[in-house]
């Protein structure tokens, strides 16, 4: 269990019904990316038996045709695909709570109590509430208890819970390869890098937060570094008016790691000129040979992440490729 749909923030007054219908296509929308990701979302009974417009239950609003909302068709056959896979978690155990506060309002939610509770335990779990409530981390209490739950509405908030995720329950190697294709989901991890974490000197835990927030940020904007032809230095700058293309050098990406404070940077060129050194550096993709000089330095003499810029067989992801203390360099004896 990942996600749970929370039941209050579907209270509707009647107003805006288009505004409202868009609300609940967000949440489809949120709820199709979890199921294309493998990543589990419950609900409650309650869910739809709840009042919320006057008398009418959710269930009532969504197939009552001659309710105020009357979905358009090809909206209720989304929620219906939904709903025919739906798992309901109060069937199996009891409701923790009813009575929550969340970000100080006070609501009626069994699933929000839920998540508190699981969060309480250390078990990363998050609220999917209906767009247009609350958003990212937000202060639960429940029975005076308080805890830091992660409501998930768009991409930013779905990828914000699962980095979190990684710090919350503390994950191992084999922890964090379970969880990186749903905290950094446009990022490609070669075949075998996960393995390479113990040939960093001191192991994972040594480089463990700077690894976290340094795939973090390849993640949210590493695409763009390596392919934005505008020639800003980052995404927050204005695109210039002429829309004329300038190439992207080795020096503008370094720049562009440089405004996330990030030392990274390509190999020399003796290094690709010394045929140990180049092969050491270079993985196998889709019949193509990469070379993966680019390189974080998590220390400056020790510890190396190389990653590659998005190729065709990568389908437009930053590669993942190399994790190691160090890798061979001219000279070296």
């Amino acid at each position: 269990m990942r996600f749970v749909l929370e039941e209050s923030s579907w209270a509707w007054d009647g107003k805006n019904r288009e505004t409202y219908i868009e609300r609940i296509e967000q949440l489809l929308d949120r709820l199709d990316i979890a199921y294309e990701r493998e990543e589990p979302y419950l609900a409650s009974r309650e869910l739809l038996q709840q009042q919320v417009f006057g008398a009418y239950t959710l269930n009532d609003l969504l197939w009552n045709q001659d309710s105020p909302l009357n979905l358009p068709f090809e909206v209720s056959q989304r929620v219906v695909g939904h709903l025919n896979m739906m798992q309901y978690w109060d069937e199996e155990m009891a409701w923790p709570a009813i009575d929550v506060n969340i970000a100080g309002s006070d609501v009626l939610s069994p699933s929000a109590a839920l998540v508190h509770a699981r969060v309480g335990r250390r078990q990363a779990t998050a609220c999917l509430p209906l767009p247009g409530t609350w958003s990212g981390p937000c202060e639960v209490i429940v029975a005076g208890a308080k805890e830091r739950i992660h409501f998930v509405v768009d991409e930013p908030s779905h990828r914000a819970f699962f980095r979190d995720t990684l710090e919350v329950e503390h994950v191992d190697e084999a922890g964090l390869e379970a969880l990186a294709p749903h905290a950094f989901p446009v990022l490609m991890f070669l075949k075998g890098v996960w393995s390479e974490l113990g040939h960093f000197e001191g192991g994972y835990a040594r480089i463990r937060q700077s690894l976290h927030h340094f795939l973090a940020v390849l993640d949210d904007h590493g695409a763009w570094v390596f392919t934005d032809e505008t020639g800003r230095l980052s995404p927050e700058e204005p695109v210039p008016g002429d829309k004329e293309r300038r190439p992207v050098t080795n020096q503008l990406i370094q720049q562009r790691f440089i405004h996330w404070a990030f030392d990274v940077a390509p190999e020399k060129p003796n290094v690709r000129a010394d045929g140990v050194c180049r092969r050491a550096r270079e993985r196998e993709l889709g019949g193509q040979t990469l070379y993966c000089e680019w390189h974080y330095k998590f220390e400056g003499h020790v510890n190396r992440a190389h990653i590659h810029p998005p190729v065709t067989a990568s389908k437009g992801k930053v590669i993942v490729a190399i994790f190691r203390d160090h890798l061979p360099l001219p000279g070296d004896g």
